[in-house]
């Protein structure tokens, strides 16, 4: 499956959840129609990211079955981990509800 594909059914299936508010995050650079090129995001950061009921901050990173982190993805893990975030490397659903219990 794709990681767009998993990251929907990971929006859909948290998306409605009580104790759980998400938003995708994008990052990624474009051009403008006059050539100049603008950057947005921070490199390496989650794809979904969040709140738990509490405060606690909440990244997702999204990959394929044979998807790899980057450094920065590991270095923004190691950030968010420091801080007392709930980081999850995501390859299908039940990893993201695994970590977060049910509701």
């Amino acid at each position: 499956m794709k990681e767009h594909e998993i990251m929907q059914r990971i929006l859909i299936s948290i998306g409605s959840r009580p104790d759980v508010r998400v938003w995708r995050n994008n990052t990624g650079a474009v051009k403008t129609q006059d050539g100049r090129i603008v950057t947005f995001g921070l490199k390496g950061s989650a794809d979904i990211i969040g709140l738990l009921r509490g405060g606690r901050f909440l990244a997702i990173e999204v990959k394929s079955e044979i998807g790899r982190q980057s450094e920065q993805q590991k270095n923004f893990q190691k950030m968010i981990e420091s801080f007392g975030g709930l980081y999850i490397l995501a390859r299908c659903v039940e990893d993201v509800t695994g970590r977060l219990g049910h509701e």
